[in-house]
């Protein structure tokens, strides 16, 4: 049968219509759907509690910054740079700073940030009972020096902490500092949470390239990219941690597939070969990280010099390095600037002799504290072999969890602590500041030493001092009050499986998921 004229002709109209589309489909770029990235880090430690002004640790600063950035960071060369703060400008005294936060800072959760985030984060951690790194950091703002451990701060313009408006933050100094911004760039000291304390990591919310989808208390967290931050660069999409105590249950994630990354390393976990799509990262820390073996001034019998010095006589720190294996580095470095630092001899007619004249019998007993799940675990009974050799009897008092935090700073401990300890910024000062108790209140850093003088006041406790520091006037200083004894330095060692994602790195952090943005915006005016 003969169609009309006019259907056939609108018949091929719109078979023509319907192959140009097609025609202009296959011409079109295709949109593809965006790769979703994701990462297993292994993290053979007990997990940390979340804690931003807490004690310094390795493992929850390295948490904290994927959730959160501050004011200012370091960069890997140690230069600072902005990271929440657009811009800062230095009066023409230097005696104030003034900040402003970048436009439009919004928690992960949407709400918004202004400068009264920052100076909660900056007060925060000011006045604790267990450690005072916050006030040695921020010691040339004003009012510091009236800030006492467990009392309220004081109240009003007594502290130069100002915000006149939302995007404006103002320190008012007491005194010049000129390493301020440094300081301002330790983990958390100006790091914006909403909620600070009491609360589990999957309720942290901060301003970083990631936020907490989910957490198992303890075992996991599970981390995905944020879309409110804009200064941070996320490597991953998705990012998973899991807190695995025990070298054996990390052996048997380094046989299984899917893991990326493994680290802190628990003990020993190198003592063996590796599997062979696993790899040994070692990379130089900046400040240097050492195992310190540490006596308590402040406990006794390590009150007593004679103590010390007969401890420290009947140890062969050579020894003790060979039992670290390939985590840890020799050196005889110390306090930067002072040059090499002599360590104890091991002569045990010397110890014998220290322990009559402080007339403390043929032996004596003390107790040795370190973090079951640290480098010190790997010394710690060849420490206590060295000991027993020499008739002195070392009680092993590992911890784990809250305490590998709360023990080295306790006022009642072990007489002798092997610590991990990273000062909060480089230089001789900070290493300093660390091993000399304040006149009055807490530590500062991770432990405490227990040693208490006045004599490094004008550079421990002045950041303007009028000359520089002695460093090998200090180093000598400590060697003949026997306070502490560097076993090794610790670099930051991590394992990276071949096919896995990457990790960036940084000297003061170790192994990172993200990365700050470069921006030209910021200004120094002094």
């Amino acid at each position: 049968m003969a169609f009309p004229t006019w259907i056939t002709r609108r018949a091929q109209v719109w078979q023509a219509a319907v192959l140009a589309v097609f025609a202009l489909g296959a011409c079109a770029p295709r949109t593809l759907a965006p790769v979703r990235t994701s990462a297993l880090w292994i993290a053979g430690h007990s997990e940390p509690a979340f804690a931003p002004d807490g004690p310094p640790d390795a493992l929850r600063a390295s948490l904290e910054r994927l959730l959160s950035r501050g004011l200012v960071e370091c960069d890997s060369a140690g230069a600072v740079q902005g990271a929440l703060a657009e811009r800062w400008v230095w009066s023409a005294d230097s005696l104030t700073l003034t900040f402003t936060v970048r436009e439009g800072l919004r928690y992960t959760n949407g709400a918004p940030i202004t400068s009264a985030d920052f100076a909660a984060a900056l007060t925060a951690g000011l006045g604790r009972e267990d450690h005072a790194t916050r006030a040695w950091l921020l010691q040339a703002v004003r009012g510091i020096d009236k800030v006492r451990a467990g009392r309220p701060l004081p109240a009003g313009a007594a502290l130069g902490v100002e915000t006149p408006d939302a995007r404006t933050l103002v320190l008012h100094l007491a005194k010049r500092d000129p390493l301020l911004l440094q300081r301002l760039a330790t983990p958390g000291i100006a790091t914006p949470f909403q909620q600070r304390a009491g609360i589990a990591w999957a309720q942290a919310v901060g301003a970083g390239p990631y936020r907490v989808l989910a957490g198992d208390a303890g075992r996991a967290l599970t981390l995905v990219r944020a879309d409110t931050c804009a200064w941070a660069i996320a490597r991953v999409d998705t990012l998973r941690v899991r807190f695995i105590v025990g070298t054996p249950r990390v052996r048997t994630m380094l046989r299984a597939a899917g893991a990326d990354l493994v680290w802190p390393l628990p003990p020993a976990l190198l003592d063996e070969p590796l599997p062979a799509s696993w790899s040994l990262v070692k990379r130089v820390a900046e400040p240097v990280r050492r195992l310190l073996l540490v006596f308590r001034a402040d406990v006794p019998p390590t009150t007593q010099l004679p103590a010390r010095n007969a401890l420290a006589h009947a140890i062969d720190p050579r020894e003790l390095f060979s039992a670290m294996g390939a985590r840890a580095e020799l050196s005889d470095l110390w306090l930067p600037g002072a040059g090499p630092f002599e360590l104890p001899s091991y002569d045990l007619t010397e110890s014998q002799r220290w322990r009559e004249q402080g007339h403390l019998g043929a032996s004596f007993h003390i107790l040795l504290g370190f973090d079951a799940d640290g480098a010190g675990a790997e010394v710690a009974r060849a420490l206590q072999g060295q000991w027993a050799r020499a008739g002195l009897y070392a009680e092993l008092a590992p911890v784990r969890g809250p305490q590998v935090l709360a023990a080295p700073l306790a006022p009642v401990a072990p007489q002798a602590l092997l610590v991990e300890s990273q000062a909060a910024i480089p230089g001789a000062a900070a290493e300093l500041a660390t091993l000399v108790m304040p006149l009055r209140g807490p530590a500062v850093g991770g432990f405490r030493g227990g040693w208490r003088t006045r004599e490094f006041d004008s550079w421990v406790a002045a950041p303007d001092a009028p000359a520089p520091l002695d460093a090998a006037a200090a180093q000598n200083r400590l060697a003949e009050q026997c306070l502490a004894i560097p076993i090794a330095d610790l670099p930051w060692c991590w394992l990276q499986r071949s096919e896995g994602r990457a990790a960036a790195f940084h000297p003061r952090f170790g192994p990172e998921y993200a990365t700050l943005r470069s921006f030209r915006s910021h200004t120094l005016n002094r």
